[in-house]
């Protein structure tokens, strides 16, 4: 709805440009955004998604609430909400429901009125032969078969449908017309058929009640059918109306409309051509204005138009990002999505260890083995759009306990899947290396591999076991906080961290989401780390929930 949203008000700004353009073309402009706006979200549906770095940036970066600054020449720590958790009952499920109820009222309501129109059709009488008369030459002159003219003493002005040939409902006072009021307004409705107007404004109708709570939609279709009404003026001109005698039949007719008790209801069956009466000053001073550009739209404007919603639509309905959500906790926005306490046994089909190496082999020694993969190494967001894939080989301590210290990359692949990796790592839990089958620490070679074939199977073991704040949750607060410590050197940029928070208040740094610098992304995963929060608790119970934290540096 976002994106159908941009459309419309993206028409707003253009159509002002194309005031010198005849009404016909701004009618098939307003045409097509409204049928852009509307077929949007279907479009979004069916097109493969588009995601490129700077939405996903942009996605990222909105909203964003600060929640501490660590001095003039220091960086934020601001911590952002992913996700959040459904509950049996909340204002999102019920949502859609009114969304349907209302377009479901709404088109009852329009067919109520088609029925009303076909009555009032049924109940009328054939209109007399001068009117026919004068209707079947102007009908030659549009090469369009001869409408059938009704007359109904229960409608106050002409109103008009039909695909190819008109049907044509005059007021019972049309008999006392003078002829050449009868061919104007004969002109006009049949000048809507030769267009084809009744279908597009009964297909912009569908469209507003359908959306019915956007109200540009509404707003779009009223300027759609000012110039549709606009349009059909300028056939009739150019069958040779003279416009100031046009422009007086049409100042009489809804004159005399406004005069009668009944007004109110015919207007609200004539909402099928939608306005047929709004804009009528703007109507008037276009017909008397001489120098009003009346062309019709041509074969090859129609294309460029058609040609130029193609390419608005198909890529902004693929266009994508992984926006979150946020909510609002005191100073800091904290975050749920899932609780990462995944076991991922040794031989997994998504075991990222190619190989461990000792540094050095004496008789006798068996190398250090993974036993749990705690947190799987998980891509970086520009690593992944970039599509990198390789090996981070990282040389580390494991000691007779099976613990890891002193780790650092020796071969590294960069966009943050070095760290990415080192994050994972110290993560693990390892049986130690043997010698002779007693456990003694060693200095070894770690490779691990980062394919994209894993990396989905990763993320989703990352997101199997979620807990989010939302509905009966009491959301984590931060209850000690560290600074940085923070580079000499003038720097700006954000490093942005992926954080599951323990039920202890403990947060667990998952990844690196954007990467900064190496010295940098490690600052940054220092300091958070030392955070501690009161747990998020649901029904009385602490909980696992999931946050980004950005740490911004500025200089």
């Amino acid at each position: 709805m976002i994106k159908a949203t941009i459309v419309l008000l993206a028409a707003y700004v253009i159509m002002p440009l194309l005031k010198r353009r005849s009404a016909a073309e701004r009618h098939a402009v307003w045409t097509a955004v409204l049928a852009t706006a509307a077929l949007l979200p279907l479009l979004t549906w069916l097109l493969p998604s588009w995601e490129p770095g700077w939405a996903q940036r942009a996605a990222d970066s909105w909203p964003v609430f600060e929640s501490r600054s660590a001095g003039d020449n220091a960086g934020d720590i601001v911590v952002r909400a992913t996700g959040v958790e459904p509950s049996d009952w909340s204002i999102g499920t019920v949502l859609p429901w009114f969304w349907i109820a209302g377009s479901v009222l709404l088109c009852a309501a329009f067919s109520r009125q088609a029925l009303r129109l076909r009555r009032l059709t049924a109940s009328g009488g054939t209109a007399p032969a001068r009117h026919r008369a004068i209707a079947s030459n102007v009908a030659d002159s549009l090469s369009l078969p001869a409408p059938s003219l009704i007359c109904s003493d229960r409608v106050r002005i002409p109103l008009a449908w039909g695909i190819r040939r008109a049907r044509i409902l005059l007021p019972a006072a049309s008999h006392d017309w003078p002829d050449e009021r009868v061919w104007a307004v004969c002109a006009h409705e049949m000048a809507h058929i030769t267009r084809g107007d009744w279908i597009a404004h009964l297909a912009a109708e569908f469209v507003c009640r359908i959306f019915w709570f956007n109200p540009l939609f509404w707003m779009a279709r009223t300027r759609m059918s000012r110039e549709s009404e606009r349009a059909a003026d300028d056939i009739v001109i150019g069958l040779g109306a003279r416009g100031t005698d046009y422009a007086s039949h049409l100042i009489a007719i809804v004159r005399a409309a406004q005069t009668d008790d009944g007004f109110a209801a015919t207007v609200a069956i004539a909402r099928l051509r939608a306005g047929r009466v709004s804009g009528l000053e703007h109507r008037i001073a276009a017909l008397v204005n001489g120098l009003a550009n009346r062309a019709r739209l041509s074969r090859a404007g129609a294309a460029a138009i058609l040609a130029s919603a193609c390419i608005v639509a198909a890529p902004l309905a693929a266009l994508g990002a992984r926006v979150r959500s946020t909510i609002e906790i005191q100073t800091s926005n904290l975050p749920p999505i899932d609780a990462l306490d995944v076991r991922v046994a040794a031989g997994d089909d998504s075991e990222p260890v190619r190989e461990i190496r000792p540094l050095e082999r004496l008789a006798g020694d068996i190398a250090p083995s993974v036993v749990e993969y705690t947190t799987p190494p998980l891509y970086s967001d520009e690593a992944r759009v970039r599509g990198i894939e390789g090996v981070v080989l990282v040389r580390a301590h494991i000691d007779a306990s099976g613990r890891v210290s002193d780790a650092r990359v020796t071969r590294a692949l960069g966009f943050g899947l070095d760290q990415n990796a080192l994050v994972a790592l110290r993560q693990w839990r390892f049986h130690a290396g043997t010698r002779n089958t007693t456990p003694v620490p060693m200095d070894v070679d770690i490779e691990i591999g980062f394919t994209l074939r894993n990396e989905s199977i990763n993320a989703q073991i990352a997101n199997d076991m979620v807990s989010l704040v939302g509905p009966g949750v009491t959301p984590p607060q931060a209850v000690k906080v560290v600074n940085p410590r923070w580079p000499e050197e003038s720097l700006t940029g954000t490093v942005v961290l992926d954080v599951v928070l323990l039920e202890d208040g403990t947060p667990r740094i998952v990844r690196i989401l954007r990467s900064l610098r190496t010295d940098l992304d490690d600052i940054a995963v220092e300091a958070f780390a030392q955070w501690r929060f009161s747990p998020a608790q649901k029904d009385g119970r602490p909980i696992k929930v999931r946050m980004n934290a950005a740490v911004r540096f500025h200089g």
